[in-house]
């Protein structure tokens, strides 16, 4: 059954301080609430090439209705493309649609920037290509996108999951092809609609190593050592003491003493609420990965959100390899689609 309606999401977020809030709907009604953009000379002359500064272009976004006029995003090269917001998001659809998946059922996400000029879009796949874990707690597949038009971030396309009972979430590697192009004139959007046809051929291993999470077990000793050499390296003492709380007790923590020293797993707590769908022990592997992801997910920027979300398969693929166990070293590869 199509979906018609737009709703405003409690959900916000951070981009370089600035406030992003998104909105949940159909695409062809998210599709009219992303803005549009254009490049313009910089510089403000009556004589054509005075005033003019050859080296860079402006970007404005364009008015949305009669009221509004149009209001200067930021500064770029002149080699730079524009990869406009609709445009990005109808090729993300066009990839669905060579999947046979009809996107006229699918719920999709948008949040936007305080001007629009950065954007996060997601799909959510039909519930077919759900994972159901080992602790019955579904997994939902959904494509997320981040675009920005003022030359700031790349543009990156990637595949994920996300956690329902908690809404954590955890970006899947080895699903996307890493193109380093930035927004320049090496561009190429038709690209989109292939390569994710090529990522949605790769879910079936994902699942696999899901299945392979749930089934290897972690000891309390492989937790703290991996957790004060490994995690509190990566993301810092204060998360990786977090870590440690939410796999041994099901709880979140905070410092008790924000100048004591000391591994992260010997530090004084104050006991939080518990995170939601957390075991109050982490058995396995994939009890771990959802506390890794809760953390993830907590953070306020969200491009840190995502940098931490891609980082949790190839985390745990360490904490795997603490208790001598051989794995492929693939699978501990995090691919983005970036163009």
């Amino acid at each position: 059954m199509p979906v018609t309606t737009v709703e405003i999401l409690n959900e916000t977020s951070l981009w370089r301080s600035r406030e992003v809030k998104y909105l949940s709907g159909s695409w062809l009604d998210i599709k009219e609430q992303m803005p549009e953009f254009a490049l313009k000379d910089f510089g403000d002359s009556e004589v054509e090439g005075e005033g003019v500064n050859p080296f860079y272009k402006t970007v404005y976004r364009l008015p949305r209705n009669r009221i509004e006029k149009e209001v200067p995003i930021g500064l770029v090269s002149q080699s730079y493309t524009l990869a406009q917001h609709q445009e990005v998001g109808q090729l993300c659809m066009e990839g669905f649609e060579k999947a046979d998946i009809d996107i006229s059922t699918l719920r999709c996400e948008l949040g936007l920037s305080e001007f629009g000029e950065w954007m996060n879009f997601r799909v959510y796949f039909p519930d077919t290509y759900n994972y159901r874990a080992s602790d019955r707690e579904d997994l939902n597949l959904r494509l997320e996108c981040f675009n920005s038009v003022d030359g700031s971030s790349r543009l990156v396309i990637v595949l994920g999951w996300l956690r329902f009972v908690c809404s954590n979430g955890m970006i899947i590697s080895e699903t996307m092809e890493q193109l380093r192009d930035v927004h320049n004139k090496h561009m190429n959007l038709d690209r989109i609609p292939i390569m994710i046809g090529k990522a949605m051929q790769k879910i079936k291993k994902e699942k696999a190593r899901l299945e392979r999470w749930g089934k290897e077990e972690v000891t309390e000793s492989q937790i703290t050592q991996w957790v004060d050499e490994v995690l509190a390296d990566k993301w810092g003492k204060k998360a990786a003491c977090r870590a440690y709380h939410i796999c041994l007790s099901g709880r979140d923590v905070e410092s008790a003493d924000l100048f004591e020293g000391g591994p992260s797993t010997k530090k004084s707590v104050i006991k939080l609420d518990p995170v939601p769908g957390s075991p109050s022990t982490s058995k396995n592997l994939y009890d771990v990965c959802q506390a890794l992801s809760w953390l993830a997910t907590q953070r306020n920027s969200a491009e840190q959100k995502v940098e931490w979300q891609t980082q949790v398969p190839s985390l745990l693929d360490k904490l795997s390899k603490t208790d001598g166990a051989i794995k492929d070293p693939k699978l501990g590869q995090v691919d983005l689609f970036s163009l």
